[in-house]
């Protein structure tokens, strides 16, 4: 009688063991699928002249630009023209000297837009967001999070001229 109970837990141990690995490795390969799906390609960020450089990107300013993807279904994090520049690149694309762009700050992107109705639902969304630094070109939005900048601004390329759409006007 005691060597049949034995053999039913041994059995019982045994199914539960072989059940528990199978949870396990579904578990662990779900997971391994999960953060694959989730990584970041960070040579979109990169400085056209140093490779590796994007990795220095603000996470907040990442987290953001997430949620404005998904927020808006356009593929930002595919559109990024420019986002960290060396001060040699900032110099050969005419940047302020003190862009939020550069590798010592990390702080800024700008998003390629073609048409007028992708640019102001970036706009519209980036404010929804919390943005409080944009920049509205012809063909691109720049959104950046350097909050040694002033707040609350919005502006136009060329320099100097209005943004075609000012969410804090």
């Amino acid at each position: 009688m005691v060597s049949s109970y034995k053999h039913i837990y041994i059995g019982i141990g045994t199914a539960a063991l072989i059940v528990g690995g199978a949870v396990l490795i579904r578990y662990l390969a779900e997971s391994k699928t999960k953060k694959q799906k989730s990584s970041i390609d960070f040579s979109v960020f990169d400085s056209k002249d140093i490779v590796g450089s994007g990795r220095c990107i603000d996470r907040s300013l990442l987290k953001r630009l997430q949620l404005l993807e998904k927020r808006t279904g356009y593929a930002v994090l595919k559109n990024i023209n420019s986002a960290v520049r060396s001060q040699f690149w900032n110099k050969k694309v005419g940047g302020v000297s003190n862009s939020a762009h550069l590798i010592t700050k990390c702080k800024a992107v700008d998003i390629h837009a073609p048409t007028r109705a992708i640019r102001n639902l970036l706009v519209v969304q980036a404010y929804n967001l919390g943005f409080t630094r944009i920049g509205v070109g012809k063909t691109f939005v720049h959104l950046d999070v350097d909050t040694s900048k002033p707040q609350y601004v919005a502006w136009g390329y060329p320099s100097g001229t209005p943004p075609e759409i000012n969410p804090f006007s």
